[in-house]
């Protein structure tokens, strides 16, 4: 396209623009890079692209055969960074605040004015270009601002990506262990079936009483609603995971989850000194630090903006009624702190420190209580683990084959075989259960020591922890 030289002038604006918003974009993907990284150290996970490199078809193709078939626990943290808008609504967070340390590195406007009045001898003009001087001193107070929210922007950003980044581990961990329930109901389903069955044919045999065979299909039918049960919740287990992996209609129903909870739940969590490792990599006590240093940054700003609220110099042009002619000089104006000294914005500021303060204290506090309650809760539930695996589950087992013998030589009735299968049932339920909640405090203290604190799990009792659900994403200060 050929522009013709007298309109060249008007393209400038333009081109600036662009020019402009290539280099904040170009900073942006610097910024997701480096928050990119230091996920990958902090948790060993690779994080997605910025999200303005990714466009949605894109991501579409990438992840449909991550979520079909099989899904792996790896793969489902792949779509989640990749694919959860949470994700990218995190990133863009990026983008606004590095947008604001351009813009507080920029000068305001000049301010044009113009006037005219009307009078019999002719008209008068006045003319006049003023330009904030103080701009020159504010600024570099403005930019410390920016780039103390900029560092906060950062390390909440990094935050959130480690949290989804478990919590999709956690939510992977709860499907698995609900379908684990589900195949433990059904053998339990198919062997009191079995049983029923042989009981069925012994009453019609005349060797069983009607009582023997009622009692067994209770049996049958509590089995059965137990099964029934445990298959709605391992169906609704998958909500939650399909939210964080971001998936809806038919994408969210064509991935499965195999495999049972690993036994062995590994002496490489580092324990020791924990208390110190949760404080030292803490990015939530960096935010707070971040918040609290752009807070001391605006008190100084704010003291300046309170006492001089504005201020311009610049040139005036004036053309006389009479004789049309012109007078050129200069202007200046600044505003007089006779009222406003500036000594509430100062107290606000104060005030507003104090508290980042407060909450840094408040959080560290709680960071270290965490650590200690997550290290006993482990401790304790490996402990219980092994202890039911080894002694208590081969003991309700001995117990059933041994009440199985005794009814079989007719010493007991068929209610004492049906308590005890129940209390077998319950010990490999108890397992179960316990198993998932000692892998999910393992993740809770890895996620700790990754530098994301989960107050809502890491503060609960120990019951409550494996039954609570937090956000995708946390959201800063």
């Amino acid at each position: 396209m050929r522009i013709i030289r007298g309109e060249r002038w008007r393209l400038l604006p333009g081109l600036l623009l662009i020019a402009t918003c290539s280099n904040i974009h170009d900073s942006v993907r610097e910024d997701a890079g480096a928050v990119g990284a230091e996920v990958q150290r902090r948790t060993g996970v690779e994080a997605s692209s910025p999200p303005e490199l990714v466009e949605d078809g894109d991501v579409l193709r990438d992840i449909h055969p991550l979520v079909q078939g099989e899904l792996t626990e790896e793969n489902a943290v792949k779509v989640s960074l990749l694919n959860n808008r949470a994700v990218r609504a995190s990133y863009e967070s990026l983008g606004i605040a590095r947008a604001d340390l351009l813009q507080a590195g920029l000068l305001s406007n000049p301010v044009f004015s113009a006037n005219a009045k009307f009078f019999g001898s002719g008209t008068e003009v006045e003319l006049g270009l003023a330009q904030s001087f103080l701009d020159l001193f504010r600024i570099p107070l403005r930019r410390g601002v920016a780039e103390a929210r900029l560092r906060e922007a950062t390390a909440t950003v990094t935050r959130d990506l480690i949290h989804l980044t478990f919590e999709v581990r956690r939510t992977f961990l709860q499907v698995r262990a609900a379908n684990q329930m589900v195949e433990m109901r059904r053998h339990v389903f198919e062997t009191t079936k079995a049983s029923f069955d042989l009981m069925r044919h012994l009453h019609e045999a005349g060797n069983v009483t009607d009582q023997q065979l009622t009692t067994e299909e209770g049996a049958l039918t509590r089995a059965q609603i137990e099964l029934a049960a445990s298959e709605s919740f391992a169906t609704e287990s998958r909500e939650p995971l399909n939210v964080l992996l971001g998936l809806w209609g038919a994408s969210s129903a064509g991935w499965i989850i195999t495999g049972r909870l690993p036994e062995a739940l590994g002496s490489d969590l580092p324990l020791d000194h924990l208390e110190a490792r949760a404080i030292a990599s803490s990015l939530d006590l960096a935010t707070s630090r971040f918040h609290a240093e752009s807070l001391a940054q605006v008190a100084g700003l704010d003291t300046w903006e309170q006492v001089f609220a504005s201020d311009s110099v610049g040139a005036v042009a004036k053309r006389e009624s009479a004789d049309g002619s012109w007078g050129v000089g200069p202007s200046f104006s600044l505003s007089l702190p006779l009222f406003d000294h500036g000594q509430a914005a100062r107290a606000a500021g104060s005030f507003a420190l104090a508290q980042a303060l407060d909450v840094y204290a408040h959080t560290a506090v709680q960071i270290r209580a965490s650590a200690r309650s997550l290290r006993e809760r482990f401790i304790s539930l490996t402990e219980r683990v092994r202890f039911i695996r080894d002694v208590h589950l081969p003991l309700r087992a001995r117990l059933v084959r041994e009440t199985l013998q005794n009814y079989n030589a007719m010493q007991i009735g068929a209610f004492d075989v049906l308590v005890a299968r129940q209390q077998e049932i319950e010990a490999g339920r108890e397992y179960i259960e316990t198993l998932r909640d000692a892998w999910l405090t393992r993740l809770d203290v890895e996620e700790l020591l990754a530098g994301s604190f989960n107050a809502e799990r890491a503060m609960a009792p120990p019951g409550m922890a494996a039954k609570s659900s937090t956000a995708p994403m946390k959201k800063g200060h």
